[in-house]
């Protein structure tokens, strides 16, 4: 009889702080009087990048010969990839075999899902048949702008970390497009390499241009699960004007001071204050020239501080 395994799992990724779904597992075992045979394979086989498909047997005495064959499904009638492994006693009747798939062979430009069946032939005693959903996915683009909002006529400077299926930096070639709210692309470079997995560059805003949510898609090609994007909102805005004043806590120094007290403070023009970080330089005005000091004081709570 035939006993069917699935597992899902699942892992927490912390470039995109987002969960993903790993493909799920199935495991086909096949009972035979008291020899066992099973085969471990993704039940979504990414092609163009190198997956693992487990085989064992057990309850066998003498080495068997497994051998793989990959066809085009339901065609049948092209041969993507073979290959075969020997299990014995010295790897315990159990092995992993590396395969990858030519995406070429199964014709990626063609939007409709594809499948493809892997034989497996346990020498004379077992044969088994699976059909495996294909995957196109050739890696991850994260999209990253400068700022959340800009102001109409404002240049957006954007990046993109481009990497393949393991997570490591890909020197590819990326294609980018800018939308605005309506969904319409006003913004596109095509083929655009990603030098050691970053790809960089800026779009300016025109003073009349809509405002709303605008997208950046970067993609490897047409299929969805190759396309990427994130979103910057555009609408006009003002940043709030406040006062800063400095105010020294004596209005002359003695030659026998030892330290000069500043007090600094900030507020906008509707009273509240303002929560930040400023910096502040001091100098010396001599002989009509001004000579700035050397150190630098930083403040991060400007509410009733004191320079010295």
């Amino acid at each position: 009889f035939l006993l069917l395994l699935v597992l899902v799992s699942h892992y927490y990724c912390n470039i995109c702080m987002k969960e993903h779904f790993l493909a799920v597992i199935i495991c086909n075992v096949f009972i035979c009087n008291v020899c066992l045979f099973s085969v471990v394979a993704p039940a979504q086989l990414r092609v163009g990048s190198k997956e693992n498909i487990l085989v064992e047997a057990l309850n066998v005495a003498q080495p068997i010969t497994v051998s793989f064959t990959i066809y085009d499904y339901p065609g049948k009638s092209v041969l993507l990839w073979q290959g075969f492994v020997t299990l014995n006693a010295e790897n315990s009747y159990g092995s992993l075999k590396t395969i990858e798939i030519d995406p070429i062979l199964l014709r990626p430009e063609e939007k409709v899902e594809k499948y493809v069946e892997l034989v497996t032939q346990f020498g004379t005693f077992h044969r088994r048949e699976q059909v495996l959903k294909v995957s196109f996915l050739s890696g991850y683009i994260f999209i990253q702008t400068d700022k959340p909002v800009y102001n109409p006529g404002d240049t957006v400077r954007y990046r993109a970390f481009v990497s393949n299926v393991g997570f490591q930096a890909f020197s590819g070639t990326i294609s980018v497009e800018i939308q605005n709210p309506d969904g319409i692309t006003v913004h596109a470079e095509v083929q655009s390499r990603a030098h050691e997995g970053i790809y960089s560059d800026t779009y300016a805003l025109s003073d009349m241009v809509k405002e709303g949510k605008w997208k950046i898609v970067a993609k490897f090609d047409h299929r969805k699960e190759n396309t990427f994007s994130t979103e910057f909102e555009v609408k006009k805005y003002v940043l709030p004007a406040f006062n800063v004043t400095l105010t020294p806590l004596k209005h002359h120094l003695d030659l026998e001071d030892q330290e000069f007290v500043v007090k600094v403070s900030a507020r906008y023009l509707y009273g509240e204050p303002v929560e930040g970080v400023a910096y502040v330089v001091f100098g010396v005005e001599l002989n009509g020239n001004k000579i700035r000091l050397p150190t630098m004081k930083q403040v991060k709570d400007r509410q009733n501080i004191f320079f010295k």
